[in-house]
């Protein structure tokens, strides 16, 4: 089976074992991932872009790049024909890209079985006002963050209690799953690349700086534009998510899981107890 998962300024996909979504082991850690990464708003910038570096398995694309989305179906799937077209489980929050990795998938895997999934296709309540609207990859992110705490604790038990789901990617949502395991809603403020971009867009003389130069701990006071740039964006990243982590455990130790490309700069930031786990919307799409 084939995982891909679409965000808005990124696609993720990796090939699994179908044996391994009914093992309970969850998606190993070393998973090989292809990636496709482009600017969400660069379009808008009339600015110098960041340097970008292509990998093995990753390259920088304009959005919705055709002769990219076949590196990344044929990467990842394999060249060797109707063999390897297999079954292919996708969500998207991007619909032009969507539409282009439908058309590409239809010429190079023409009997490929494609499940774009939807809040309907996943166990889980949703209680929110339009359940139709809602990120998938914020349920299957919240789906995956109550298996990951199952696991972590006991699991033959289904009483994980509630916890807080921080994906951070382009935009950074938080949200509360409550006791009962039902998907409550959350918070989403924009992410450290949307930040730098928006930043560069919406200004005369500030530079677009790369995510890099936002760390663990960007040098305050700034002695220059870009320091000064890192440490703002830092400070409303990080304590931004705190703030609403505090707000939603009133004072108790309810678990938060992160995931997402900056997860790991917020890791820190955040009192125990904290997970970080890679991939969390592509174990949402593998599990069973």
């Amino acid at each position: 089976m084939i995982l891909v998962d679409i965000g808005n300024s990124g696609l993720r996909a990796a090939r699994v074992d179908e044996s391994l979504l009914h093992s309970g082991m969850g998606l190993p850690d070393d998973l090989p991932v292809f990636q496709l990464s482009w600017s969400a708003i660069g379009q808008q910038i009339r600015k110098t872009k960041p340097a970008t570096q292509n990998s093995p398995y990753s390259r920088w694309c304009p959005i919705g790049d055709l002769d990219a989305l076949r590196w990344l179906i044929r990467s990842v799937a394999g060249d060797g024909g109707d063999e390897n077209a297999g079954v292919w489980r996708v969500a998207s929050v991007h619909r032009e890209v969507q539409l282009r990795l439908s058309e590409v998938l239809a010429r190079e895997r023409p009997t490929a079985f494609v499940q774009w999934v939807t809040h309907r296709d996943i166990p889980m309540q949703v209680c929110v006002d339009y359940p139709d609207r809602l990120g998938i990859d914020r349920l299957l992110a919240a789906r995956a963050a109550r298996y990951v705490l199952q696991w972590k604790s006991d699991p033959s038990s289904e009483a994980v209690g509630p916890c807080i789901v921080v994906q951070a990617g382009t935009a950074i949502t938080v949200d509360w799953v409550d006791e009962q395991g039902r998907f409550m809603g959350g918070a989403i403020l924009p992410g450290v690349g949307l930040s730098l971009q928006y930043m560069a867009a919406g200004t005369d003389q500030l530079p677009w700086l790369p995510t890099e130069c936002v760390d663990q701990a960007p040098q305050l006071p700034g002695k220059n534009t870009e320091q000064a740039i890192a440490a703002g964006v830092h400070a409303s990243v990080v304590g931004g998510v705190r703030f609403l982590i505090d707000r939603y455990r009133k004072g108790t130790s309810v678990p938060v899981i992160l995931s997402g490309g900056d997860g790991q700069l917020l890791q820190h930031a955040i009192s125990p107890p904290v997970h970080y786990q890679k991939h969390l919307v592509l174990m949402g799409l593998a599990l069973p």
